[in-house]
């Protein structure tokens, strides 16, 4: 499998003719074959998040499905658009495609294909904000933690988890908390706002001894890389 980093939570998931693009806002797209089957989800409508420039991409690839949380109320090519609330299972070409609930807007994706499951968080996340009031907080973190128990243990090839600078010294929490309570082999740091530095301070973090050595370093733009699953 071929990972490419796009730009903040965007990435690239190719496995042979098949291509998953998650939570495309902007940047620029791996070159793909004009028969390559694409399927594009976009976990929730915050616009760092989702573009409708993505129903465009329909005018060059005839085998391309859209995957999308049912908080996005743009319409896409008819016939082509699932659109998925939280808690919902769903086929797709062989795929399955379950959802968590966000802390945020929309869903989580958990995408079991090829024998491989991929893990993509939107905006679910331990979001902590000292701004906010101890009654918040502790909302956020009950409600982080009951999303990630429904699939605590289980095992997740790729996980896509955010890493946000924002949250100064609970940067990691969200991520650390899911890499302890699942069996994810291979994590890519997202929603970092382009400051890779965040990226690097986990891998040097005692936070991360246990599992450091699963998390991939993402520093630019269009990274590419091919993890052994």
């Amino acid at each position: 499998m071929k990972i490419t980093y796009i730009e903040h939570s965007g990435y690239v998931a190719e496995d042979g003719d098949r291509v998953l693009i998650f939570d495309y806002y902007k940047g620029t797209l791996p070159a793909f074959s004009e028969c390559a089957r694409i399927y594009v989800f976009a976990s929730h409508n915050h616009p760092d998040h989702f573009n409708r420039e993505i129903f465009g991409w329909a005018e060059k690839y005839e085998n391309i499905r859209y995957i999308l949380s049912d908080d996005i109320e743009e319409k896409g090519p008819q016939g082509r658009c699932t659109y998925i609330g939280p808690y919902q299972e769903i086929h797709v070409d062989g795929m399955n495609i379950r959802t968590l609930r966000s802390t945020d807007e929309g869903v989580a994706f958990l995408v079991h294909e090829g024998g491989r499951t991929i893990y993509h968080a939107g905006d679910l996340n331990w979001w902590h904000w000292e701004e906010e009031s101890e009654d918040y907080n502790r909302m956020m973190r009950r409600n982080f933690q009951q999303e990630i128990k429904k699939i605590e243990g289980e095992t997740v090839n790729v996980a896509f988890l955010t890493l946000d600078p924002r949250q100064e010294d609970q940067y990691a929490w969200g991520f650390d908390y899911f890499m302890r309570h699942t069996r994810t082999d291979c994590a890519f740091p997202m929603h970092m706002w382009e400051q890779y530095e965040i990226c690097e301070r986990l891998l040097k973090d005692s936070l991360s001894e246990p599992y450091r050595d699963r998390v991939m370093e993402v520093k630019r733009r269009l990274q590419t890389f091919e993890p052994a699953l």
